[in-house]
């Protein structure tokens, strides 16, 4: 384990009166049992409220569908579901606690995209079906206090919105509210609209510094063997390449009007990464490590 990483989370939540009477530097033990939260919120949405400054969610993994439920069915909405993305998840889950001793907070629905898509507004997201309205909420009423939790212990969180995406090009697709058009021409970029916004605004760090420059988490992923766009090895697509840019819960959950100290982005992950459990393994750990490093550094939370 990393001694510096885990002597700073335990000073910062120390701090908060977060108590790890277990934590060592030396060897990841179980923590204080008070200081994780696992629950069922309804049917379909499961939480983990963990103890360190990450929410991760995932709203298109889902794989229950019941008739009770009618399927989606209104003007051009996609009802894919990302395949194996719950499992990775609970992969990097694993590996924060076995590597570093923590664990970051979940937010995971097992419903199926085609009854209700948790990464959109209302009424998309339901088809104007009212039996969904709650189900919606709660999904993203646990997404707010998993982040208020996390900012009662740390001066900023970071959100990941983890997806799947099925595009021929085997890398990673970091969604910053970028355009590829945007990316391509990075003059155009305005700091203020992007996901990490809050980052940009607190460090000395530049919006290039932040997606294609070596302190991106992108070029840091990628200089662990999983390629990522943007970063240093790989700025923008090409006019001609897929790619996705972020989503409606990138977007809510990094607004500096209404989370100002949150910062993050939305990950595409290839099925180079997810579709085998020894792919997802050696992926979450390169991706704890990777966010251990952009922690150190780009955040205020400096050790």
């Amino acid at each position: 384990m990393n001694r510096n990483y885990t002597l700073f989370f335990l000073l910062l939540f120390a701090a908060t009166n977060v108590q790890f009477s277990n934590f060592h530097s030396t060897k990841p033990s179980r923590l204080n049992s008070n200081s994780i939260k696992q629950q069922w919120i309804d049917d379909f949405t499961w939480v983990q409220y963990g103890n360190m400054p990450l929410v991760i969610s995932v709203p298109h993994g889902g794989t229950i569908a019941p008739d009770s439920i009618a399927t989606r069915s209104c003007p051009g909405i996609t009802t894919v579901t990302d395949s194996y993305t719950i499992e990775l998840a609970k992969a990097i889950d694993s590996v924060f606690m076995a590597d570093y001793g923590m664990h970051p907070s979940l937010v995971i629905t097992h419903l199926k995209r085609s009854k209700l898509d948790q990464n959109r507004p209302l009424p998309e997201a339901n088809c104007n079906n009212e039996q969904m309205v709650a189900i919606w909420n709660r999904f993203h009423q646990s997404i707010d206090t998993a982040l208020q939790m996390a900012l009662q212990k740390s001066p900023q969180c970071l959100y990941i919105d983890l997806h799947g995406h099925g595009h021929a090009n085997q890398r990673l697709e970091l969604g910053y509210l970028l355009t590829d058009d945007e990316l391509r021409n990075p003059a155009t970029i305005i700091p203020s609209k992007t996901s990490i916004a809050s980052l940009i605004a607190s460090t000395k760090n530049t919006a290039e510094d932040l997606l294609t420059g070596k302190n991106a988490f992108g070029s840091i992923i990628a200089s662990k063997g999983f390629a990522a766009i943007p970063s240093i090895q790989d700025k923008a697509p090409l006019a001609n390449e897929l790619y996705f840019d972020g989503g409606y819960n990138t977007k809510r959950y990094t607004s500096t009007s209404t989370y100002p100290n949150v910062f993050g982005w939305q990950i595409e992950s290839n099925k180079d990464v997810r579709f085998t459990a020894a792919k997802r393994s050696a992926f979450a750990k390169a991706l704890a490590a990777a966010i251990m490093e952009y922690y150190k550094m780009n955040t205020p939370l400096l050790f």
